[in-house]
C-alpha cells in the first residue's frame, strides 16, 4: 500500500514538474507583436537576399574560369582594409 501512495506522490510531481517548464518555456518563448513584425522584416529580408539571382544566371552552366574569377573577386571584396600609412 505505501509503495502505491510513494508512486503517485511521485507521478504527481514528476506531472507538476513538467507543467511548470512547460509553463516557463511557453512564457520565455512568447514574442511581442513588435517582435513579431520585427521577425517577419528579417524574413523578408532573407528571402530577398535568396533570390537575388537571376533565372537567366541559374540556367546558363558556369564555366570554370568565370567560377574561379567570381570566387577571387568574393574572397578580395572580405579582405579590403584602409591604405597603410608608410613608416617613418
Amino acid at each position: 500500500m505505501t509503495v502505491y501512495i510513494l508512486f503517485g506522490i511521485a507521478a504527481l510531481l514528476l506531472v507538476g514538474l513538467l507543467a511548470l517548464i512547460w509553463r516557463l518555456w511557453s512564457d520565455y518563448a512568447r514574442l511581442t507583436p513588435e517582435e513579431e513584425e520585427r521577425e517577419r522584416e528579417i524574413a523578408s529580408l532573407n528571402d530577398a537576399q535568396a533570390n537575388r539571382v537571376s533565372d537567366q544566371q541559374l540556367t546558363r552552366p558556369v564555366d570554370v574560369d568565370s567560377a574561379w574569377q567570381t570566387m577571387v573577386q568574393r574572397g578580395r571584396a572580405g579582405t579590403r582594409h584602409a591604405p597603410r600609412r608608410p613608416r617613418k
